[in-house]
């Protein structure tokens, strides 16, 4: 593995304005252009990937894949492989997403460890049963804000129902967004397609009218890649899951970064940065499958 120069204009932009550029410069070389060694055991023995990636509209969209241990695999490092079986099945909303030569970004998460590695690259080809994804960026994320889950029951199969579709958040969907502890973003940079995770407290993520949503940037890695991203590329995907019920709902839309704010009823844990999503459309689906999580202790990093 070679060490790279990471970061985009962006990404170097937010630095500057947190007042992070020191930090920033050290972790970088975290960031590799191939998995470490140690990662290989990792992803084989991981049962949920998430993607970000765009639709052939340019929105950007967060959504999960499922599959037995060892539906994910790298020999080398140098390219992750995605098996795509039957009884694993993803909507054709999403698997259309997936082309030759298309950015995407990759997020191997293990929610009752608390370890992420994201994994960003283009996509080499893909099959009805596989997609290989020849990766540009891996590194590892810390355990910040992330909620224990463990699962109680592996899943012999997978379906996504779709449930429905507007642009305007419903009264339901806002109850849900309140009760919300976890979430996944999609944005796409100069360099690539990317997702990451967002947890806290429950209802951390807020409805602001008019149809906009308001989520708090806690402290992290200090590499702004997400709002690095949304600097140079001002839309993005957010995908709320709410584990215990199976319902995945997904957001699109423009985002506006706000520094320096200070809402009275959000604890930013001292960083007063926020993101505002405006909301273009949503998606409901709901996970048909046997998996069944137990949700356990929150974060001890939470605001």
């Amino acid at each position: 593995m070679t060490e790279i120069n990471p970061y985009h204009q962006g990404e170097l932009e937010v630095q500057k304005l947190a007042g992070v550029q020191a930090i920033a410069s050290r972790v970088s070389r975290l960031i590799q252009n191939s998995l470490p060694i140690k990662a290989l055991d990792y992803i084989r023995q991981q049962p949920m990937i998430w993607i970000g990636i765009e639709d052939e509209n340019r929105d950007l969209w967060a959504f999960p894949l499922f599959g037995p241990p060892g539906f994910i695999q790298s020999e080398r490092g140098e390219q992750i492989e995605i098996n795509l079986k039957s009884n694993f099945c993803i909507p054709d909303q999403w698997h259309r997403n997936f082309k030759p030569g298309k950015f995407i970004g990759c997020l191997v998460i293990d929610l009752a460890a608390r370890i992420r590695l994201r994994i960003n690259g283009i996509i080499e080809k893909i099959s009805d049963k596989k997609i290989w994804v020849n990766v540009q960026q891996a590194y590892e994320n810390c355990p910040k804000y992330i909620r224990k889950r463990t699962i109680k029951e592996q899943s012999e199969y997978c379906t996504f129902q779709f449930i429905s579709a507007g642009g305007t958040l419903t009264e339901q969907l806002i109850d849900m967004m309140n009760q919300s502890d976890t979430a996944f973003v999609a944005s796409r940079g100069p360099d690539g397609a990317d997702v990451s995770h967002r947890g806290g407290m429950r209802g951390f993520i807020r409805y602001h009218l008019p149809n906009k949503i308001l989520i708090p940037d806690y402290k992290g890695n200090s590499m702004f890649n997400t709002l690095g991203n949304f600097m140079e590329n001002p839309l993005g995907g957010l995908t709320i899951a709410d584990f215990n019920q199976g319902y995945f709902l997904q957001l699109s839309g423009t985002v506006k970064i706000l520094f320096d704010n200070n809402y009275s009823q959000i604890d930013t844990g001292g960083t007063s940065r926020f993101w505002e999503l405006e909301i273009h459309q949503w998606k409901l689906f709901r996970l048909q499958s046997s998996f069944k999580w137990e949700s356990h202790d929150f974060s001890p990093f939470n605001p």
